[in-house]
């Protein structure tokens, strides 16, 4: 009985210690990136290869038809993402699924035996893949879920309290690179277009201006510009 339980320690903290490592290297991600598409892709292709998940998916909400939509995987193969979408995509079936829960809720939701749980809506689709355990945590931004990072494990009772704990603080991470990433392009928009009538505005003139400047240059051609001044 003891050196099972000094087992099932040495195996809790190998699996806590690559949560860690992949935490670490979510930050990295946060400083790094500027682009929300390359957020999402590198948070679960680093879920995958070194926070040892058997796969990793983020899905967000379209703010104008609410559906929801898978946006970067890892792991998962082409016929069990597509069953995904599909059951994402329906009306009936999409509330009841975890993710559903877990953006109206804005808490994570847990499957620790995915195959005989009937919260997991196609269990025998994520048992094909080698799946047994799920955990599908909110990314909330400014107090509202705008995403999911679903996490997917081989191993029956995977996630419990400290697992939680520290992918609550990843998606944490995440959430915030995400609200960093929108204020910045907020503020690239702001540099060159009118808030008001969403026109282009002078600094985007000069830059374009300078711009074909430059290929005149370049190419050996001429340039002529035009100003009408309308006051």
């Amino acid at each position: 009985r003891q050196f099972r339980e000094h087992k099932e320690t040495a195996r809790r903290s190998v699996k806590l210690n690559l949560i860690y490592w992949k935490l670490s290297r979510i930050n990295s991600l946060v400083v790094r990136v500027r682009d929300r598409d390359e957020l999402f892709r590198e948070a679960c292709r680093v879920a995958v290869e070194a926070g040892g998940f058997r796969m990793a998916m983020i899905a967000v909400v379209d703010s104008s038809t609410m559906a929801i939509a898978p946006v970067a995987s890892a792991g998962k193969d082409e016929e069990l993402l597509s069953s995904i979408k599909s059951l994402l995509a329906s009306s009936a079936d999409a509330p009841r699924t975890m993710v559903a829960r877990t953006l109206k809720e804005k808490k994570a939701i847990v499957s620790n035996d995915s195959l005989n749980d009937p919260q997991v809506l196609i269990d025998t689709k994520y048992a094909a893949s080698g799946v047994r355990s799920i955990a599908v945590l909110p990314l909330i931004v400014a107090d509202k879920a705008v995403g999911v990072l679903a996490l997917y494990s081989n191993e029956i009772e995977f996630f419990h309290e400290e697992e939680l704990k520290l992918l609550t603080e990843l998606t944490g991470d995440i959430a915030f690179a995400i609200d960093h990433i929108s204020s910045q392009e907020r503020l690239d928009y702001l540099a060159y277009y009118d808030v008001l009538t969403g026109l282009a505005n002078r600094s985007l003139f000069i830059e374009r201006v300078a711009q074909f400047m430059r290929c005149a240059v370049n190419a050996g051609h001429k340039l002529a510009w035009f100003l009408n001044d309308l006051e």
